[in-house]
């Protein structure tokens, strides 16, 4: 085929679409939402070595014989845990505000609602540092340790992801203007703030209520 047989071919004229679309129509909405599912498969993997760790072990959680007195019945105490659900549910407020400050390009919401959330962020990170200690087990004292601070700490890492991706997008939110590809990137931010915030809703019951009903 010569190049004048392409030239004379019907072409598509798309200069009239937005540059930048939001959810299901950017690709990056597609590429954020895949990589969520892998997330959660993951997380439901470490939710059946769990459940499998209780079924082999009796009584669950098993007693904490590594001090004085002996705690026999260690289930996980739930001060910090639920300081730290009650922050995780909080921080919905901001996140969802941002999500639409940025969807309407309002760069001064934008930029004190960021702000919001990276405090949130920084708060359940401090409280899930501390929160380990509500087990009462270290990740190397037997099954049930490793599991737990296994999940406690795959969920942080996601805490500290969303950390890094918040504290550069305020730096550029501050240091240049809100353009619509960052304005995209926050919408797309706040899906993975909230499926982190719903993840530690399933995970919580989990790993602090479950072990009082068995």
């Amino acid at each position: 085929m010569r190049s004048e047989d392409l030239l004379d071919k019907p072409t598509l004229d798309v200069s009239g679409l937005p540059a930048t679309v939001f959810d299901y129509k950017a690709p990056l909405w597609w590429g954020n939402t895949l990589l969520l599912f892998i997330e959660t498969a993951m997380f439901g993997i470490l939710i059946a070595i769990y459940f499998t760790v209780a079924m082999n072990m009796n009584p669950f959680p098993p007693p904490q014989v590594d001090r004085f007195p002996v705690l026999y019945d260690p289930v996980p105490d739930l001060t910090l845990p639920i300081i730290g659900l009650a922050i995780l549910l909080v921080s919905l407020i901001p996140g969802i505000m941002l999500d639409i400050a940025a969807r309407k390009r309002n760069g001064g919401a934008v930029k004190v609602l960021i702000l919001l959330t990276l405090a949130f962020n920084v708060a359940a990170l401090v409280v899930r540092y501390y929160e380990y200690d509500s087990l009462h087990f270290k990740w190397n004292d037997n099954a049930y340790g490793s599991i737990t601070w296994m999940i406690l700490g795959m969920h942080m890492l996601h805490l500290f992801v969303m950390l890094c991706e918040d504290g550069y997008l305020a730096i550029w939110t501050f240091t240049k203007e809100l353009d619509d590809k960052h304005a995209l990137d926050l919408s797309v931010m706040a899906v993975y703030w909230y499926w982190i915030v719903g993840m530690w809703l399933v995970l919580f019951p989990i790993v602090y209520i479950f072990p009082r009903i068995v």
